[in-house]
């Protein structure tokens, strides 16, 4: 898969992730998170490779995350909003999987027990899943989605 129109090369994405994290810790910045900054880049590469691969348009980010007052919390959950599900989800089928669904993580953090169980179900279900906190991990997962199922694989 070809990388390289990336807006945002990986040494320029690892360095404001460090600054953003480390700025965080300090409390003194108020701005995007190392997992939102993750994010950005994964969907800036979307953007510029949708020509290429048409079925990108269909990838949605799932908003469950982020601190809500209580009411908004409840009001979500009354709503239908579940718990664990992945930021990222493509539900169409591709070449041998059923959809694409990634978790993004800040660096060094992991998956919550929600969130591994909705991936696992993902996958028993044939599809792509996993979760990643890198570029490189989200392309990996994109280009497995892209390619296909190898061959003689059910």
């Amino acid at each position: 898969m070809d990388v390289s129109q990336q807006s945002i090369s990986l040494a320029e994405y690892r360095q404001l992730t460090a600054s953003k994290a480390a700025a965080v810790r300090v409390g003194r910045h108020k701005g995007p998170g190392p997992e939102e900054l993750l994010q950005r880049a994964c969907i800036e590469w979307v953007v510029l490779h949708k020509a290429r691969y048409p079925i990108l348009k269909w990838l949605t980010h799932v908003p469950n995350g982020g601190k809500r007052p209580k009411g908004e919390a409840g009001k979500l959950k009354a709503m239908g909003v579940k718990k664990g599900v992945p930021d990222l989800m493509l539900p169409r089928r591709r070449l041998g999987w059923f959809g694409l669904a990634i978790e993004l993580k800040a660096p060094g953090e992991k998956p919550s027990d929600d969130q591994a169980e909705w991936l696992a179900a993902f996958e028993e279900d044939g599809w792509v899943s996993g979760w990643t906190d890198s570029l490189e991990g989200f392309l990996a997962l994109m280009k497995l989605y892209l390619s296909g199922r190898p061959s003689g694989e059910s």
